[in-house]
């Protein structure tokens, strides 16, 4: 039967990301998304996330979820792709960074387009992964 089937999938795609989240929020440190330009790869800024650094949603997806304090972004340039970083800084994925009515799976929020200016705040509308 394909929904039973279905069913087990999102059961196990839920399973390996909260084992995703486990790992990120396992070091002292919080994890982040790291933003980073196209040229080069120049990291923009970082936005911190909350312990838990992330939830399951109904679908069996990441949505990971911003700390209460802002931070600045540190060198002004055009968001290309972000990473998620475990509280060491390890990468565990990454994709494509684009404005609320983008598709990447990184959105900005408080902008047309992914341009960021030194001394903003990075601001997430959304890191909805998986």
């Amino acid at each position: 039967d394909a929904s039973v089937e279905d069913r087990g999938r999102g059961r196990h795609r839920a399973a390996r990301h909260g084992a995703s989240i486990s790992i990120a929020d396992a070091v002292a440190g919080a994890s982040s998304v790291r933003v980073y330009d196209a040229q080069g790869g120049v990291l923009l800024g970082m936005r911190t996330l909350a312990k838990p650094c992330g939830a399951i949603t109904p679908e069996g997806r990441i949505s990971l979820l911003s700390a209460a304090a802002q931070d600045l972004v540190q060198v002004t340039g055009s968001a290309a792709w972000a990473e998620w970083c475990d509280g060491s800084g390890t990468p565990i994925a990454w994709g494509s960074v684009t404005d609320e009515a983008g598709t990447g799976p990184f959105k900005l929020a408080g902008t047309a387009g992914t341009m960021l200016y030194a001394g903003g705040a990075v601001l997430l509308a959304g890191a909805l992964l998986g």
